[in-house]
């Protein structure tokens, strides 16, 4: 999967498919991952020049492409089984291999448009591309052909430099009953050696081939059974004199001249399904992980964990075959992932050759403000660091809050290094510890939070427990002792039900003599909060006072015939056989109110309790006086605070005064 050239087409037939373009992004300075919007991969190409990645889709017929952070900038689709890609010498043409419509298309690199098809001939289904020597070299399956042998794999070239395109087919001798019984795959060697590699991923032979196409002809110089069989990927060391096969089961390096064994790298028992090498001998493979190793070092170097992005299913994704690639002579590192459920990432690692180290810190959980705080750490790496290295400290506090330096501290031979400070800040102090990196270790930083005590806060808060009129307006007053700096209070008001959000009253620095005061409308039972955030000498505090709010309510009696006043009270009087209509009035709330109605009647020298109950507000109770001709009767109403009483919580109970009525024959 290396970065591949082709040159200038000849337009032979136009292939129709849609388009989709977006503007461009600049590259990312830092690791990313982003979705593709692709069913399968079937190659991976990068083009530094204009730092683009390709990536075909045989599933969906389509190709992607994308900035260096994974941003879609052009795809298109309409492209049956589209598997391997290559590039023009100049990066201005991307070629594909159409498996099912047995043709190569080229298309403009920059916006994946003007499509130009190459037919390669009945029963010629191409798989595989390569651009070496001035030729497109493709691989291919011969379905039906020739059918007294079946079908089998070989491969051709595609030659671009006439008037018109010349298809040679059946370059490999022992095709055909032969080498390969599917279309192998194909990878190159960098620079101008002019070798190509095979290999056939469908088999357990584990057989790689190798080409030497450098002056346009096709001369096979090696073939041997190289690894465990069902080979993933294969690439050339830079110098061409080794390839490096992966398969399932391990990772084997083999000198190009014979294909014998000459090393192996270890797969910590993941399956391996991707291989590249990059321009300074670096290797990666890809599988259930990413593993990268530098020159001469079978330990890696780093290791990237694939992250869980599937809810689905508890496994994690993985790298599929030959997806996974080094940017061409440089240094980032581009990996395709997939979950379960087929969902497809561009993950982009852009120092995958340094060694990236463990900066791990400790110290205490807490502390005195004012008194010496030690903390100690350990700097380490896979590659080990250079003498000297130091890290670099920061403080973070109230006082600081965007962090004070506190230099640099130099780290043991073996890894150690340790610090002592005092801050005069209390609360939260953080103290920040960086590794710069270097040519080979990437850049870390840790951090380590101690708790540092601080002086307790004076603050009240006037009215708790007091009830007020439905409407009353309510001055609240927040008194605050000595602070360190901050004289700043905040007023909160948090009325009753969860309609209604808590709210600022104030914010605002206290009177010299430590007040402030706001003033609330209530209409519901309300909560106040006086809040004083703290400060770098004085721990926060809160304190809050519940006031109740009553609500409007009345009684209205109607259908007396007459009224008049006994001791002192106004009676309504009422035929017993009408009767005694009472409309209930209350102070409207989000949801349904009912009333609660109460009536007495005189006894032998006392009020007795007649009968009482909820009623709806929406409609009038009926009280009959039949039994009670000529008792003195009362009656009141109210909102009784409870769900199960009036239906909220939102006020104080509130009662009517009792009215008074009689009935008479």
């Amino acid at each position: 999967m290396r970065h591949r050239r082709l040159g200038a087409a000849t337009a032979l037939a136009v292939l129709a498919g849609s388009t989709v373009l977006a503007t461009g992004a600049t590259p990312a300075l830092a690791d990313s991952g982003k979705v593709l919007p692709i069913k399968s991969v079937g190659d991976l190409v990068v083009d530094r020049t204009h730092q683009r990645v390709f990536v075909s889709d045989p599933t969906g017929g389509k190709i992607v492409e994308t900035t260096y952070d994974g941003t879609v900038v052009a795809s298109i689709s309409g492209l049956p089984r589209v598997t391997g890609l290559a590039l023009s010498p100049d990066g201005a043409k991307v070629y594909g291999a159409l498996e099912s419509s047995r043709a190569v298309v080229a298309l403009t690199a920059a916006t994946l448009t003007g499509p130009v098809r190459y037919d390669l001939g009945a029963g010629i289904y191409p798989v595989s591309l390569e651009s070496v020597a001035g030729k497109l070299w493709f691989s291919y399956d011969d379905y039906g052909r020739d059918p007294l042998i079946g079908s089998d794999g070989n491969i051709g070239s595609l030659d671009l430099s006439g008037a018109e395109p010349v298809v040679t087919l059946e370059l490999d001798s022992t095709g055909g009953l032969g080498l390969w019984s599917g279309a192998p795959q194909l990878t190159s060697a960098p620079g101008d050696s002019g070798l190509l590699a095979a290999f056939d991923p469908g088999t357990s032979s584990g057989i790689i081939a190798v080409y030497n196409v450098s002056d346009g002809t096709f001369t096979r110089t090696a073939a041997n059974s190289v690894g465990g069989g069902y080979t993933r990927a294969v690439a050339f060391t830079p110098d061409g004199t080794q390839v490096v096969a992966a398969d399932y089961s391990a990772v084997t390096v083999a000198d190009t001249a014979d294909l014998e064994p000459a090393g192996s790298y270890p797969t910590d028992g993941g399956w391996v399904r991707a291989v590249d090498v990059a321009s300074d001998g670096t290797v990666a493979t890809g599988g259930t992980a990413v593993r990268v190793f530098t020159p001469g070092r079978t330990t890696p170097v780093r290791k990237y964990a694939l992250p869980h992005t599937d809810p689905t299913t508890t496994g994690y994704d993985e790298v599929p075959d030959r997806a996974l690639a080094w940017e061409p002579g440089g240094d980032r590192l581009f990996a395709v992932t997939d979950n379960y459920s087929e969902i497809h990432y561009l993950r982009v690692y852009t120092e995958p050759k340094k060694s990236l180290p463990t900066l791990k810190l400790s110290g205490p959980a807490s502390a005195k403000r004012a008194k010496p705080v030690t903390i100690t750490g350990t700097l380490t790496a896979s590659v080990p660091l250079p003498a000297g290295t130091s890290v670099t400290v920061t403080r973070i506090d109230l006082e600081f809050p965007s962090g004070k330096p506190l230099g640099t501290r130099a780290v043991a031979a073996n890894g150690s290094f340790s610090f002592t400070d005092t801050t005069s800040a209390g609360g939260k102090v953080t103290y920040r510890v960086s590794y710069a990196g270097g040519e080979k270790h990437s850049a870390v930083s840790a951090a380590r939070s101690v708790s540092v005590s601080r002086k307790a806060t004076y603050l009240s808060l006037t009215n708790n427990g007091k009830t007020y009129g439905y409407g009353k307006t309510v001055k609240f007053t927040a008194h605050l002792g000595a602070t360190y700096k901050s004289r700043t209070v905040e007023l909160w008001a948090d009325p009753s039900g969860g309609d209604q959000r808590r709210r600022l009253l104030k914010r605002a620095r206290v009177s010299s003599t430590g007040y402030l005061s706001a003033s609330l409308r209530l209409f519901r039972n309300t909560k106040v909060s006086a809040v004083f955030t703290g400060d770098a000498r004085n721990a926060p505090k809160t304190v809050t006072a519940s006031v109740g709010a009553k609500v409007k309510v009345s009684l209205k009696l109607a259908k007396y015939y007459k009224s008049g006043k006994v001791s002192g009270h106004k009676y309504r009087y009422y035929h017993v056989r009408t009767q005694a209509k009472l409309t209930v009035a209350m102070t409207a709330a989000p949801s349904a109110r009912n009333s609660y109605i109460s009536v007495q009647f005189y006894y032998q020298g006392r009020w007795r309790a007649w009968g009482n109950g909820y009623f709806s507000v929406s409609e009038p109770a009926y009280l009959s006086g039949t039994g009670f001709v000529g008792y003195k009767m009362r009656v009141r109403a109210a909102y009784l605070k409870g769900r199960s009483r009036s239906g909220d919580d939102l006020n104080t109970s509130t009662w009517t005064p009792y009215q008074y009525l009689s009935f008479t024959s």
